[in-house]
């Protein structure tokens, strides 16, 4: 495919616009159907990037400018085989200029590697991850080098604790954080489950509350391996930034309007909601 996007165009679009679209000439006339090769590709993808993160951080040169080149990688491959890529709304953010909390719907393994390349270019974050990963030899090392999170999901009342406790130190240290709610993957968005830790975090912080509506099916949830899927290219790759919630609404109420900007956001995508 010509005019292949670069890491260079991307920046330059997403800051001067706050978003980027896949233009014309970048879409194949004929769109790839959901594949077991596009899955083997897109892990490669993968393990480069947390390849080359972990031999950076080995010899002291990873931080937040190589954590967002290396996962733009994400958001190229998606593109590359065949999905439309759509990101909007990060101008507010730009001109924002403060550290937040943002929440995001968790849908696959997708948002998890495109999200640095999306938001450290508007200020350094740390991520709420699961302890799993934190534990994996040297890539729990780098990702607390760039101030990650790690909870485990399996004692809410001291993820709770971590989260604020760490978060608003990570604040302090004028870091955004991101949080992803749920807890786990949902191919079908079930508000119940999408928690307000986000909001409590914020309030505590005295920061505002951002949430971001993603739609990452394109990478299917695995049946033997939960990241690695099938790769469907006529699905979109989307991410819509929202309204900035500022901490004087409260806990609850940023986190009711969070909520609805995201449930109605993939509604507008088309996609299904979960319901009583």
């Amino acid at each position: 495919m010509k005019n292949r996007l670069t890491n260079a165009i991307f920046l330059q679009s997403l800051l001067e616009t706050g978003g980027y679209h896949t233009p014309p000439e970048r879409r194949p006339k004929h769109p790839g159907r959901a594949s077991w090769w596009n899955a083997f590709r897109y892990a490669g993808t993968i393990i480069g990037i947390v390849g080359r993160s972990v031999a950076r951080f080995l010899i002291n040169r990873f931080g937040y400018p190589e954590w967002q080149r290396y996962a733009f990688q994400s958001i190229a491959f998606a593109e590359r085989v065949g999905s439309e890529v759509t990101i909007e709304g990060f101008e507010k953010i730009k001109a924002y200029g403060k550290p937040v909390v943002y929440v995001m719907n968790h849908m696959s393994t997708l948002e998890t590697m495109v999200a640095p390349a999306l938001l450290i270019p508007f200020g350094t974050i740390a991520i709420v991850l699961k302890k799993s990963l934190d534990d994996l030899p040297f890539v729990g090392r780098a990702s607390r080098s760039v101030g990650s999170i790690p909870v485990t999901r399996k004692n809410a009342r001291e993820d709770l604790k971590t989260v604020l406790t760490e978060g608003c130190k990570r604040i302090a240290d004028g870091r955004s954080v991101l949080l992803y709610p749920q807890g786990t993957r949902q191919a079908v968005f079930d508000p119940k489950r999408f928690n307000s830790l986000g909001a409590k975090l914020a309030e505590r912080a005295g920061v505002a509350l951002v949430p971001i509506a993603v739609r990452t099916d394109i990478l299917q949830t695995g049946t033997l391996i939960r990241d690695f899927g099938k790769v469907d290219p006529s699905k979109p790759l989307k991410v819509s930034c929202g309204p900035i919630f500022e901490p004087a609404l409260g806990a609850r109420e940023m986190h009711e309007r969070s909520l609805a900007f995201i449930t109605e956001t993939l509604k507008n995508w088309g996609l299904p909601i979960q319901h009583e």
